[in-house]
């Protein structure tokens, strides 16, 4: 669905598993194998989640950094993992094929996703808020130049701007073929450059290019205040955080905590997170930590 990251392709997400029933009257204890893809922003939200369980009284074991979609998938049907957190649009696209499904209606996208995992014995929980896709950015200086809030504001001046994103962009429906049939947009030119990478960071900043693709929940985007413009025409399919957990482990107890917390988690402070342990070189376990004791899931 979006541009993909360099060495994956699509594989947005991070991988939570359960290997017992939840606990409940006379039961015994929940085990909780919690994953992760090699992405630190799936690190991020896979202590995330590990830790708010273990609040609430489940065991967790961590299973980080266990490779792309095409490994973590696959293990969730097969029971090797039993619930992590997908995005919504990519993995429907996944799941059929590239039929095209998925849209930019999040609860369209999430009711479609929920009947394609159903006869995999998966259960889709609630999305969050936070999405992961394709993004327009501009720095704070061009946005108040130009009164940018929304990708619509680019169409009448969109002929003196210079767009940058990834070589692959001009024939991509979701980025420049998509910009122009769904929003008019003619830039003056486009620069290749890298797969929302510190290449079109850089640019952005330095003023070589005017407007430029990242992903929107990036860690340079809270780090250098940059402007996301509201996709306000629905170009790209709806990325949402939804965690899916296998059905035959599935709980009433286990849903409250992931989908309280799931919840809570916005774009603009999966940004934050990123950019805390990419940037700052700060320790994934503690961010997330810090973000529960925030936002009241676990004392400090």
């Amino acid at each position: 669905m979006r541009i993909s990251r360099t060495g994956v392709f699509g594989a947005i997400l991070v991988a939570f598993a359960i290997v017992a029933t939840a606990c409940g009257s006379g039961g015994g204890a929940t085990t909780i194998k919690v994953g992760s893809t090699n992405f630190t922003e799936q690190e991020i939200l896979g202590e995330i989640y590990a830790q708010a369980l273990e609040a609430n009284g489940f065991t967790v074991e961590k299973k980080f950094k266990l490779g792309s979609r095409d490994i973590v998938e696959p293990a969730l049907e097969a029971g090797e993992i039993d619930l992590y957190a997908e995005y919504a649009g990519t993995v429907l696209e996944y799941l059929n094929n590239g039929a095209g499904e998925a849209s930019g209606d999040v609860n369209a996208t999430v009711a479609k996703l929920a009947e394609r995992f159903k006869d995999r014995g998966v259960t889709v929980l609630d999305y969050a808020p936070a999405v992961d896709t394709n993004a327009l950015v501009v720095t704070q200086d061009t946005a108040s130049q130009y009164g940018l809030t929304k990708i619509s504001d680019l169409e009448p001046i969109a002929g003196q701007l210079v767009f940058g994103g990834p070589p692959e962009c001009p024939d991509r429906p979701f980025c420049l073929i998509g910009l122009k049939d769904v929003y008019g947009l003619d830039f003056a030119e486009f620069k290749p450059l890298d797969t929302g990478g510190p290449i079109t960071v850089a640019d952005l900043e330095s003023g070589e290019i005017d407007v430029g693709l990242l992903f929107s929940s990036d860690g340079a985007i809270a780090a250098k205040n940059f402007v996301v413009l509201d996709d306000d025409k629905h170009l790209q399919p709806a990325d949402n955080i939804v965690p899916v957990v296998r059905t035959a482990v599935d709980s009433k107890k286990l849903d409250d905590v992931i989908n309280s917390v799931s919840a809570k988690i916005t774009t603009s402070e999966l940004s934050q997170m990123n950019k805390l342990v990419n940037i700052d070189k700060e320790d994934a376990s503690a961010v997330a930590h810090d973000w529960l004791v925030a936002n009241g899931f676990i004392s400090g």
